[in-house]
C-alpha cells in the first residue's frame, strides 16, 4: 500500500446508527492507522443525502486509488454515482465496501464479508475487478420536460416497487420507527392498492431476439432491471445476474390480479423462481437496453434505483459494461491492479 491514498466515506447516521457503530465500535479506525502506517489515507463522514456522492468525487479528482464506502446500499450508490461522473475508472480508482447498512442487497450478491476488520482487510489485499453499472434516465415528476440521469450498481426497477420506495420516502414515521420495518409496513399497504397501469416497453440487446426493439405494451406489476440479485432486503429476484457480463437481467410480473400478486407473485419474487407464475404473466430476460413509457401521460409510476427513488415514467436503462473498478471478495470480472 506504499505510496497509495485511501479515502473512507463513513455514513454514521444510516441503518439506525449502524455505520457509525461500525465505524467505531469494530475499531475500524484504530485498525486502519495500525494497518496504513505508510499511506496516506483520509475519512469523510456524510452530512446530508447525496454528500457521499460529492465526497467519492473530491476523492477520485485528488487522485485516491481507493474509496472505502462505510455504510449501506443507499451510500454504496450514492459513491459510484460520485465516482462515475468523476471518471474513477480512467483515474485508476477502485471501490471497496464495508457493510453497515439495513437492506444490504448488493453486499448479497458480491458477498462482502460481514465483519468489518475482515471486509477491511480483503479490500487492502485485494486487486480490484471490473463490474458493469446501470444507468438510468428517468422523468421528474410533474416535470415531463425535464429528466434525472443516474447510475446504479445494484437494481433499478419500476412499478409496486417504486410506489413502495415513493411511500417509504415519504413516510412521516420513518423517524420512530426502523427502516426495515417501515419498508416491509409499506409493502404490505401498497400490496393491498396497487393495480398494473398499462405501459409500452421496448428491450434491446441480449436475449431479446425476434423481439428486439419491438414496443409492446402489458400492466405493470414490476420490472426489474438488475445488475445485482436482491431487492428489498431479502428479494432473491434475479438469481443468475452477473455484475460482470455486460448485460442486464430483466425480470418482469405483468398483468396480475391482487390475488395473483399476494400467492403467485410475493413467493415469486422472493425466492426468484417464476415458476408458479404462468408464462403469460412473467418473463425473464438479459439485455443491455430497455425503455419503458406510460400508456396513460397522467399516471405517475415510479422508478427506483438502489432503494431511492429516481424519477418516474417514461425512462430508459442502458448497461456500461466494466463501467466500476470494485474490490471483491470473488473474482466476478476481469482483475486489474489497483
Amino acid at each position: 500500500m506504499d505510496g497509495k491514498k485511501i479515502g473512507f466515506i463513513v455514513n454514521r447516521r444510516g441503518g439506525g446508527g449502524k455505520g457509525g457503530r461500525t465505524w467505531d465500535k469494530a475499531s475500524l479506525e484504530p485498525a486502519v492507522a495500525t494497518r496504513l502506517v505508510s499511506t496516506k489515507w483520509k475519512v469523510e463522514y456524510t452530512q446530508h443525502s447525496g454528500h457521499a456522492s460529492d465526497l467519492a468525487r473530491e476523492f477520485v479528482n485528488e487522485g485516491y486509488n481507493i474509496i472505502v464506502v462505510v455504510g449501506g446500499d443507499g451510500t454504496i450508490s450514492q459513491v459510484v454515482n460520485g465516482y462515475m461522473l468523476a471518471d474513477g475508472k480512467s483515474k485508476g480508482c477502485a471501490v471497496g465496501i464495508i457493510s453497515s447498512g439495513t437492506g444490504g442487497d448488493f453486499v448479497r450478491t458480491i458477498k462482502t464479508p460481514k465483519d468489518p476488520l475482515a471486509a477491511l482487510e480483503l479490500i487492502l489485499s485485494t486487486e480490484s475487478t471490473l463490474v458493469d453499472v446501470g444507468h438510468v434516465s428517468a422523468t421528474k415528476p410533474n416535470s415531463p420536460s425535464v429528466t434525472n440521469d443516474q447510475y446504479f450498481i445494484n437494481i433499478c426497477s419500476v412499478g409496486i416497487s417504486g410506489s413502495i420506495i415513493k411511500r417509504v420516502e415519504s413516510s412521516s414515521i420513518a423517524k420512530y420507527i426502523s427502516g426495515g420495518l417501515v419498508y416491509w409496513l409499506y409493502t404490505y399497504l401498497t400490496g393491498l392498492v396497487y393495480r398494473p397501469p398499462p405501459v409500452k416497453y421496448t428491450l434491446t440487446g441480449g436475449s431479446a431476439g425476434a423481439d428486439d426493439g419491438k414496443e409492446k405494451q402489458m400492466g405493470l406489476y414490476i420490472m426489474a432491471v438488475a445488475n445485482g440479485r436482491y431487492l428489498g432486503g431479502n428479494m432473491h429476484i434475479a438469481p443468475k445476474a452477473q455484475i460482470s457480463d455486460g448485460q442486464f437481467d430483466v425480470v418482469c410480473l405483468h398483468d396480475l390480479t391482487l390475488m395473483d400478486a399476494f400467492f403467485k407473485a410475493s413467493p415469486a419474487l422472493k425466492s426468484g423462481n417464476l415458476m408458479n407464475v404462468p408464462a403469460h404473466q412473467a418473463f425473464t430476460q438479459r439485455n443491455t437496453k430497455v425503455s419503458i413509457s406510460p400508456v396513460n401521460a397522467k399516471d405517475n409510476i415510479y422508478v427506483e434505483a438502489d432503494g431511492e427513488v429516481a424519477g418516474v415514467l417514461p425512462a430508459r436503462w442502458e448497461i456500461i459494461s466494466q463501467g466500476c473498478r470494485m474490490i471483491l471478495p470473488l473474482s466476478q470480472g476481469s482483475t486489474q491492479p489497483v
